[in-house]
């Protein structure tokens, strides 16, 4: 929409001088319980209150987005790519919080991504200073934001996502203490109403366990590594208190994010003795302890995500495939923030398309997240180039490294796992020109048939964080990955009915895997690149590669008994056993208890998902996690075959592998619930299995093969 469809004539304005968190009141004469409704954004985060009362308990709203024209060559990776933008607004209801006669708005600012100014490592990312419009549409008349609105530069000294702030009780301003704001120009931007969960608090946690007393200091261990704040008190007015926040604590060498290494996330306070409660309001913190100045007590922890309920549920006799589950979940969940699907909540909480295109199918599955990704589609295609298809590296794009395919390819990825899941075709047709764009710059990067290179002066990243360094070539994982993505672009023209636009793509694949072939294929190995850090199931995940390789990859990991492979060929080579009947081999790799598994972050103490098999830097990234699918699709067997969408069709159909002696579990899918269970009996294995009476469900197992509604059972030979 434009600003007039949103807003009317309503005017954008600021607060000079209130850069950090300003506060902005205007008096209005309303109806007790008149119909009444306000439009509003305010960028970055915003807070509103009606005659002192918050309106809604939503958080880190509107949703981050690519808000508006900005200026991009000041980045420490330039770009000067014409991108799309777009701003989401709010929309309330105000009936309930009006009385008679003169009321009172009030909107607080915060900075959020859109007055972005500290944290350098992307360089200058920012879009502005805070800002503010709406409309209040009101049966008495309507009340609109512009110069009479009065505003204040707010109490607090810093307000920052990434060094959070520095709010003074002591400095809350009075009514007398307001002036009249500025009218501005509007932001160069579409307008759109907000469609992503907000952040809330989804739970409080209180058993806060005191560890000690050190350097003035008092040190706290919340049991958990989650995210959101923590909630402090104290008695004293004009006293100044602190709470650091860190993944880590103690000497030794530097894991996690430590307090006094990557730890530079702080609240601090000036209080005004009032006995009020004490915390952050525009900004979260990734964190397991925190340490609090003397003087001020930590009463609860806010755990604050976007709200995406866990609609999922799996146990087995594998703790360590139960650990599995309940990490990537908790991880997932601590990655959800203002619509964006971030690769950790703390260093950078910036939306990778590289790690949400493989997190995604897991996410659907698990939780209650259509509307979350619906809007993380749009930033994904406001960040391509218009001038060359380009997929930038986060969505919304805010800088960071990433590659062409095992990043950009988010552009396939996303929309196709969308469609999977919901059933959306419209969605899956507004993509396909823009998967087709992406391709042709693929083409322009491409050297001798490979895809080669990508922004001058950029990153140009194959696989990333396999456990030793990093020695596949980039050039051999993003063709294999175009191969990939062309494949599943041809099968997405059949589900549309626009094959004639894809019928290059079967040369364009044949030319990319002779290249492949020729430049890294070694018969004598029987390999690709050696198949250093997993390669071979790179190509093989492909369609390329013959038996001689197949064999020998079994044959590796069937001897390693772990992973070796970084976040991308972790989920191909997981996902390409199951596809060949070696499920007892993917589910070794998943429930591995060797020193590069899932198993190992648990037994050194891991509550959520690491960013680096060994622990090293971020304990709070879920992209290894995305193997967690595979519970549900494989050993469970929750699947759905190619003609089906948004769960039409199911096939259930269980691999009972020799480590499980029973699993059990279910997702909720947009045509209902799906339950799996099974035990083994002696020689048997009893299946109860049930699908809503919505879903076409068949049930496949050994000789098995019957189509079923709602709850049935089967007593089957074990197959194998």
């Amino acid at each position: 929409m434009k600003q007039t469809e949103m807003f009317g004539n309503a005017k954008w304005i600021d607060c000079p001088g209130g850069e950090e968190a300003p506060i902005f009141l205007k008096k209005f004469s309303a109806k007790k319980g008149e119909k009444a409704e306000i439009t509003i954004c305010g960028l970055g985060f915003f807070e509103l209150k009606i005659n002192g009362v918050r309106v809604s308990e939503d958080l880190l709203v509107p949703a981050a987005s690519n808000y508006s024209v900005r200026d991009m060559s000041v980045w420490s990776y330039p770009l000067y790519d014409e991108l799309g933008f777009r701003t989401y607004c709010m929309k309330y209801d105000l009936a309930s919080y009006l009385e008679d006669g003169e009321n009172t708005l009030s909107v607080m600012l915060g900075t959020g991504y859109y007055h972005q100014y500290m944290r350098d490592a992307e360089g200058n990312v920012g879009y502005g200073t805070p800002k503010l419009c709406f409309i209040i549409r009101k049966q008495s008349g309507d009340v609109v934001s512009d110069s009479s609105v009065l505003c204040h530069k707010g109490y607090f000294k810093r307000c920052n996502l990434y060094y959070g702030e520095f709010q003074d009780l002591t400095a809350v301003p009075d009514e007398s203490d307001f002036s009249p704001s500025r009218e501005i120009e509007t932001p160069d931007t579409e307008f759109e109403y907000n469609i992503a969960p907000p952040d809330r608090v989804i739970e409080t946690l209180t058993d806060i366990r005191f560890m000690y007393s050190d350097g003035g200091y008092d040190y706290y261990d919340i049991g958990v590594n989650t995210v959101g704040r923590a909630v402090l008190t104290s008695p004293l007015r004009g006293a100044y208190i602190n709470v650091d926040y860190a993944e880590e604590i103690g000497g030794g060498e530097y894991f996690g994010i430590h307090f006094d290494k990557d730890g530079r996330y702080r609240d601090e306070f000036i209080t005004d003795g009032s006995g009020r409660e004490y915390h952050s309001l525009f900004s979260w913190q990734g964190f397991r302890y925190i340490r609090v100045k003397d003087g001020a007590r930590p009463v609860r922890i806010d755990v604050i995500h976007s709200d995406c309920p866990v609609t999922s549920e799996f146990e087995c006799s594998s703790k360590n495939l139960n650990d599995l589950y309940r990490l990537f979940v908790h991880t997932q969940l601590c990655n959800m923030h203002s619509g964006v699907p971030s690769d950790c909540p703390h260093r950078e909480r910036l939306g990778y398309t590289g790690d949400g295109q493989l997190c995604c199918e897991a996410a659907m599955m698990m939780l209650d997240s259509k509307e979350f990704y619906r809007k993380w589609l749009y930033d994904i295609a406001d960040c391509q180039a218009k001038n060359s298809g380009h997929i930038q590296h986060t969505a919304p794009p805010m800088g960071g490294g990433g590659g062409p395919c095992g990043w950009g390819g988010a552009i396939v990825e996303v929309p196709y796992r969308f469609y999977k899941a919901y059933g959306d075709r419209e969605l899956l047709d507004e993509f396909f020109p823009k998967m087709l764009f992406f391709f042709d710059y693929l083409e322009s990067r491409t050297d001798f048939g490979l895809v080669a290179r990508e922004e001058e002066g950029g990153w140009c990243l194959g696989d990333w964080l396999p456990p030793k360094e990093i020695q596949v070539p980039e050039t051999f994982v993003n063709s294999c990955l175009y191969v990939g993505f062309m494949k599943r672009v041809i099968e997405i023209a059949s589900i549309l009915g626009r094959e004639e636009e894809v019928k290059d793509l079967p040369g364009r694949i044949e030319r990319v895997t002779a290249a492949i072939n020729a430049a890294y294929y070694s018969h004598q190995q029987r390999a690709y690149c050696g198949d250093v850090d997993g390669a071979s199931s790179l190509a093989l995940a492909a369609g390329i590669g013959n038996e001689r390789v197949r064999d020998k990859v079994i044959g590796k990991y069937k001897n390693l008994g772990m992973y070796d492979t970084g976040i991308i060929a972790t989920e191909a080579l997981t996902g390409y056993l199951f596809s060949i009947g070696e499920e007892e081999l993917a589910t070794e790799l998943m429930a591995s208890d060797k020193e590069v598994s899932f198993a190992h972050m648990v037994r050194s103490g891991a509550t959520t998902l690491w960013e680096n098999w060994n622990g090293r830097s971020s304990r709070n990234h879920p992209m290894f996690g995305a193997v967690a699918k595979y519970l549900f699709k494989s050993l469970l067997g929750i699947d759905q075959p190619e003609d089906s969408a948004g769960y039409e069709k199911v096939v259930i159909s269980p691999r009972t592998v020799p480590q499980l002696e029973y699993a059990r579990g279910k997702i909720t899918t947009v045509k209902g619930e799906i339950r799996v269970s099974y035990e083994k009996k002696g020689g048997r294995v009893e299946f109860t299995v049930y699908a809503d009476q919505s879903i076409n469900a068949r049930f496949v197992y050994g000789g098995t093969d019957e189509a079923f509604r709602g709850e049935k059972t089967f007593s089957c030979e074990i197959k194998g």
